[in-house]
């Protein structure tokens, strides 16, 4: 996915039909969001050059212009055409603007240190990159409870309806570089984090249901094979499908991405989804196992692979069309959902309900409305108050915790560690990050109470099921979308070896014959 590594290369025009039509498009009363009075962080005073010199303060009104404008019906010329009054003066130069030299024209001395500490905090003020989802988007908005939800959590921000608590999200490109196009075929993120009055929460969503592997010990492999190859540096399709190869619990993942739904049209028709699942403790003690769900009030929209490689020549066209409708007044909403089930019921189920590469019947566990956040306001710093944003699935609040799941619990050890190195130990005491005082015994620690016993091993999960809900995924879209999901696929095989092109076939048989038959039937063409 970096560098478009998903976008496709055929261009054969197609029509594409949304799988997830999301809720009907309706427009509620604007909700204004209070601005953040949050300190923007202090800008050091300059200190004057050695001798002290007069300086000339410069203007805070606009400067006059060159030369003294006149309208052009009294002139009988422009502006530009008119040479009869001589510019004013150029402003003295500041000492400050310059380096400390011997003599004016002469070498520059090597104490200078106004002019290694300007030159050195130009090249460490940006943050590092992210390792995963580095290009992204953000805005601030506004989070309104719709439900009363404290019979299942005492999150704090979810106990009164109409409670507004205000928020800041940030919209991403999983496996991306700053220059990965917009419209490529890649994971979409959407993390939101909430300002409540009893500390902040994080919650992490990724536009797909499922993801590629169930156990965090897989995820650095999973993510170097998106990356090129080590020689050319080039994209090498070898690299991802035999992962997949090896891995056969991400054809449920493939199925989702080579998709229609893996080419979004636009941030504001985008569907998400926790992925992991979380567990929620009520005040009685109760627990119950949880998923989150974001659903675009403006309803869902994808791309083919043709208008997706269409759109490659735009690499920001997700990100403008955010920033754009809400400076325009039409900042997206989205619907927060929730699935609850009792952890009694895993055992019952022909899955695991914590692996995160399989999805919860909506029929069995329907989506519970919880509020709705509306997005209003654009950033006005990117670097502070975007890049800077630093998110962890660690960052929760009483009455939220990690469930068993492998992936999440992984998850919940490395964010922290990533903030450190991208924006120093202090990441905390960012404006926008907004905890400061911090202490670690301010982390929420999940499981406290229940009962666990075991041997220590290293082992898969019992109900493995890799193929059953990949099958049910594909014979869930309309034929047009089959189509497309099939060449999608099928265009890659073709430059795989046999060997991981045989497997990766076999695979989708045992998911549904049709679905293998046909990619195989393509691939050879």
């Amino acid at each position: 996915m970096s560098n478009g590594w998903y976008q496709l290369e055929h261009n054969r025009p197609r029509k594409g039909v949304p799988y997830l039509p999301g809720s009907t498009p309706r427009r509620e009363p604007y909700i204004p969001v209070t601005r953040s009075t949050a300190p923007e962080p202090p800008i050091p005073e300059r200190l004057p050059q050695e001798p002290p010199a007069p300086l000339v303060r410069q203007r805070e009104t606009e400067p006059a212009p060159l030369v003294e404008a006149a309208p052009a019906e009294e002139q009988g010329e422009t502006a530009w055409e008119r040479t009869d009054s001589a510019p004013p003066p150029m402003p003295e130069e500041e000492p400050s603007a310059h380096s400390q030299t011997v003599g004016a024209g002469g070498p520059v001395v090597l104490l200078d240190g106004a002019l290694h500490e300007t030159l050195a905090g130009f090249i460490h003020e940006k943050p590092l990159e992210r390792a995963v989802h580095a290009k992204g988007w953000g805005a601030f908005g506004q989070f309104e409870t719709g439900r009363a939800m404290g019979e299942y959590t005492m999150l704090p921000f979810l106990q009164r309806v109409g409670e507004q608590t205000p928020t800041v999200s940030r919209f991403s490109l999983a496996v991306s570089s700053r220059d990965t196009p917009d419209a490529s075929r890649n994971v979409r993120g959407f993390s939101t984090k909430f300002y409540t009055g009893n500390g902040v929460f994080d919650l992490l969503c990724n536009h797909l249901p499922v993801f590629s592997v169930r156990d965090a010990m897989r995820f650095p492999e999973f993510i170097r094979t998106l990356g090129p190859a080590r020689g050319s540096n080039l994209r090498d399709p070898e690299r991802f499908w035999a992962f997949v190869a090896h891995a056969p619990e991400a054809l449920h993942f493939v199925t989702w991405l080579y998709s229609d739904a893996g080419t979004v049209k636009s941030l504001c028709h985008l569907r998400t989804y926790g992925v992991n699942t979380y567990v929620w403790r009520n005040a009685a003690g109760k627990r119950r196992y949880v998923k989150y769900h974001w659903l675009p009030q403006a309803g869902t929209e994808f791309l083919t692979a043709a208008e997706s490689a269409a759109l490659a020549g735009d690499p920001d066209v997700a990100g403008r069309g955010l920033y754009e409708a809400i400076a325009r007044g039409e900042g997206p909403e989205y619907e927060l959902r929730v699935q609850l089930m009792d952890p009694a019921d895993a055992e019952s189920l022909p899955y695991d309900p914590l692996d995160a590469t399989k999805v919860w019947s909506e029929e069995d566990y329907p989506l519970q409305p919880v509020g709705r956040l509306i997005l209003n306001r654009n950033p006005e710093n990117y670097r502070e108050q975007v890049e800077k944003l630093a998110f962890s699935p660690a960052n929760l609040l009483p009455g939220a915790e990690f469930s068993d799941d492998k992936l999440l619990q992984g998850r919940s050890v490395v964010y922290w560690d990533a903030q450190r190195r991208r924006l120093g130990t202090d990441f905390r005491k960012i404006p926008v990050n907004r905890q400061e005082g911090w202490t670690p015994d301010q982390q929420v620690s999940s499981g406290l109470g229940a009962e666990t016993a075991g041997t220590q091993v290293r082992a898969g999960i019992s109900r493995r099921d890799d193929f059953t809900q990949a099958g049910e995924r594909y014979r869930t879209l309309p034929r047009e979308e089959q189509e497309h999901l099939e060449e999608n696929i099928a265009s890659e095989l073709r430059d795989v070896s046999r060997e991981t092109r045989e497997t990766v076939l076999d695979y989708l048989n045992r998911a549904d014959r049709d679905y293998g038959g046909r990619v195989a039937e393509k691939s050879r063409a």
